[in-house]
């Protein structure tokens, strides 16, 4: 006997079928342009180099399913189902009949098994981090259309993770014997757009495939997606503004009026609320060893003016210190809450008693603290260069610092190095964003899992524990609602006792529209997906729904 878990697509909540019934079938053609901030442009289609990964993600390759926060849903895709064990020791996954690559090879379990395996060969390829913190046992395939992923304990969650495995045609990758640096330039794929035809620096299309599944109910409508290189968001806002770009996920200033009102029956944008964006903390470094100097930094921010200033209102400020935001605010724990809200809030005054008492004084009289050992203070802030909104924040932050007297500075870097020290837990402190997922148990995994240390960007500030990690691998063990609220709590509570990061704002789901030769788009009225372009899923969701005017 197995337990059913939204077994088909046919039960499940599917955005882009949602979206396209809305609107009726579409002749196709049509191409969608789209921005990607980048130096630019390599013949590297590998999807797990992450050298451009926002190219291949979904489009060109499919996941077998997504899901759908927005609606409390999921969106099969290359699967038709899953199910559980009883026991919860394995899954069992169904695929659809009839698959084939874009090179017109069939695609079955064997390619989805081996896929599923390559993380174990390699931690750099494990996508879901469930091999490195020793979930998965095993993957095989049963027959053609069956594939059985046997666990090392029991485990109700391995499905909010499937949809960051990259599914690849094992006739091509298993003679690659490098993985990581394999350019992958002539790419075979599943999704609905796999043909690269435009090849440039600064350009790239990619067109749909000749085999894909759904060709025979007319998906997808447009026939090409064309990538267009930028170096910022000051570049992409004139671009948006022209007409160049169908579809923004970037941060646009003032876009009331810069835009909106440019083109009010065809120019739009919707924001709802998205990942939680914090200042990660180094706590294996002076100062921020020291917890007082990190509530100190937290409560001598004005979130409100830093969202008003330097993001145009568009953020949700944060006010709770343990570890969620607006993104989750059906989870937020009152009770929790209420204990560490004031190291949220803006109190300059008793950021600076705390400062004061825990021995970081100015002794040189130049207007800036020193540790209690003397040493002076002076950190940078890494942010990416060209993410104009953060950056600004991030000098905002700087400012209010140095209101308290600590000196700090912004430090723009290149994506690889902020990608690394990120990785590495090399930074002082970092900008960054939270794990967004089905779950928020997801978010504190990344937070405070192990096994995710040297493997996530979230979890190299010092306070990732085995304890902590236990509380998460419990939360997947259980199917117990009581419990499962418990385990958050305490993990709350970890979180607002140690503040191992200072949170901002809840970052919004940036996206905008142009419809003028493009139909079919969410919005705040047609909320069938939280419209991400750098999302696997939802990506997938919004582009099946588009279609030439």
């Amino acid at each position: 006997m197995k337990r059913s878990i939204l077994i088909t697509s046919a039960m499940a909540t599917t955005a882009a079928a949602a979206i396209a019934s809305a609107q009726g079938a579409h002749p196709q053609g049509g191409t969608l342009t789209v921005p990607i901030i980048t130096a630019t442009f390599v013949e590297d289609f590998n999807p797990f180099s992450n050298a451009q990964e926002d190219l291949v993600r979904g489009t060109m390759f499919e996941p077998l399913w997504a899901h759908n926060v927005m609606q409390g849903g999921i969106d099969f895709r290359l699967a038709e189902g899953f199910t559980y064990a009883d026991d919860l020791m394995s899954m069992t996954i169904t695929l659809r009949d009839g698959l084939t690559w874009s090179d017109g090879e069939v695609l079955d379990a064997d390619d989805v098994a081996y896929s599923i395996s390559l993380g174990q060969e390699d931690a750099t390829l494990d996508k879901t981090g469930k091999w490195a913190d020793e979930l998965l046992a095993s993957v095989e395939a049963v027959d053609p259309t069956t594939v059985r992923v046997t666990f090392n304990r029991p485990d109700s969650t391995f499905d909010w993770y499937v949809e960051g495995i990259y599914i690849v045609p094992e006739h091509v990758w298993r003679d690659v014997e490098d993985k990581i640096t394999f350019k992958n330039s002539d790419p075979v794929g599943s999704g609905p757009i796999t043909e690269v035809v435009t090849m440039r620096d600064n350009q790239v299309e990619i067109c749909r495939n000749p085999h894909y599944y759904k060709a025979g109910d007319g998906l997808p409508f447009l026939d090409c997606i064309k990538f267009r290189q930028y170096s910022d968001n000051a570049q992409i806002q004139p671009a948006l503004m022209a007409g160049e770009i169908d579809w923004g996920s970037n941060f646009i200033a003032d876009i009331e009026s810069t835009y909106v009102a440019r083109d009010p029956e065809n120019h739009g944008f919707w924001y709802p609320a998205n990942d939680l964006v914090n200042l990660y903390l180094n706590t294996r470094k002076a100062p921020f060893d020291d917890l007082a100097f990190r509530r100190a930094m937290s409560m001598a921010l004005d979130r409100e003016t830093i969202v008003d200033m330097a993001a145009y209102g568009y953020p949700t400020i944060a006010t709770h210190a343990t570890g969620l935001g607006e993104y989750y605010a059906a989870s937020f724990n009152d009770e929790v809450d209420a204990e560490y809200d004031q190291y949220v809030a803006y109190d300059p005054d008793a950021a600076i008693a705390l400062l004061d008492e825990a021995g970081f004084v100015d002794i040189d009289g130049d207007g800036f603290r020193e540790t209690p050992d003397g040493a002076p203070i002076d950190f940078g802030i890494q942010v990416v260069n060209g993410w104009t909104d953060w950056v600004q924040s991030a000098q905002m932050v700087t400012e209010y610092l140095a209101e308290v007297g600590i000196r700090a500075s912004t430090e723009t870097v290149d994506w690889s190095v902020y990608d690394s020290t990120l990785k590495e837990g090399s930074y002082e402190v970092s900008m960054s964003w939270s794990t967004a997922g089905v779950d928020p148990i997801q978010t504190y995994n990344d937070y405070y899992h192990p096994s995710r240390v040297g493997q996530g960007w979230h979890v190299n500030h010092g306070k990732a524990s085995a304890e902590m990690g236990a509380l998460v691998d419990e939360y997947g063990q259980t199917t117990d609602a009581t419990r499962r609220e418990e385990i958050l709590a305490e993990l709350m509570v970890y979180t607002g006792e140690t503040m191992p990061f200072v949170p901002l704002f809840s970052n919004p789901t940036w996206y905008q529209y142009n419809s003028t030769r493009i139909g079919g788009w969410p919005t705040a009225e047609n909320s069938v997906v939280q419209p991400v372009f750098y999302s696997v899923g939802r990506k997938l969701a919004v582009f099946e729904g588009l279609y030439q005017k």
